[in-house]
């Protein structure tokens, strides 16, 4: 992986954020060609990009574009998992448990293909199930972090306007797809960031003096 700093802006806008406290000092920047897009991971405490997608799809967009999009990644790295990738990787795990028991292959129990198969199946639907719901959750605290980011320290009136913009503008990208083939929804995370902000600014903490901060 090689580092960020031959993107000058997109590096020069992470390092603003680290600055500020938005992203963590120990977070990296780097640049992966085995990355499809861009990716905040947990595990390796980094955001990982594409140079080519990056430059197809983010280096014409505005800087609090890019500011929302690393944040949503730093939420990601925050707040996200290091777990969630391994759970599609469960029923394989049954099968290679399964292929190395040789009873079960020559057929000594009669049941246990059958047990096997639906077994194999339920875990299947469950651990998809679970996985897709984790990715849906991360998906929201991100946007949530990123959204209160913006509004704090960049004065962002309408975040869900910025997520909008930059997810639309992402939408034919490798990874970022709208409508029922991307879980969850442009519309459906638009939505809940908005319902977010406005149930923010019913709260009794906000100062009048604040209001033109608002959307």
């Amino acid at each position: 992986m090689i580092r960020a700093d031959s993107d000058p802006r997109l590096y020069r806008i992470f390092r603003e954020l680290q600055e500020k406290g938005l992203i963590d000092r120990k977070t990296r920047l780097v640049r992966c060609p085995l990355t499809v897009s861009i990716r905040g991971s947990p595990a390796l405490n980094c955001i990982r990009y594409r140079h080519s997608f990056y430059e197809r799809y983010l280096s014409g967009a505005s800087d609090d574009a890019l500011r929302f999009m690393l944040l949503h990644e730093e939420g990601h790295v925050r707040k996200g998992s290091s777990l969630l990738s391994a759970l599609p990787a469960l029923p394989l795990l049954l099968c290679l448990a399964f292929l190395g028991h040789p009873p079960l292959l020559a057929g000594a129990l009669p049941l246990a293909k059958p047990v096997f198969v639906v077994l194999l199946l339920l875990t299947v639907f469950f651990a998809y199930r679970t996985y897709y719901r984790c990715m849906d959750n991360e998906e929201f605290t991100a946007d949530h972090y990123a959204a209160d980011a913006m509004r704090r320290c960049y004065r962002t009136r309408d975040p869900g306007a910025l997520l909008q913009n930059l997810l639309f503008g992402l939408r034919r990208g490798a990874s970022l797809r709208s409508g029922s083939d991307y879980r969850p929804s442009i519309s459906e995370r638009v939505q809940r960031l908005r319902a977010a902000s406005d149930h923010g600014e019913r709260r009794p903490i906000i100062r009048s003096t604040e209001s033109e901060f608002l959307r």
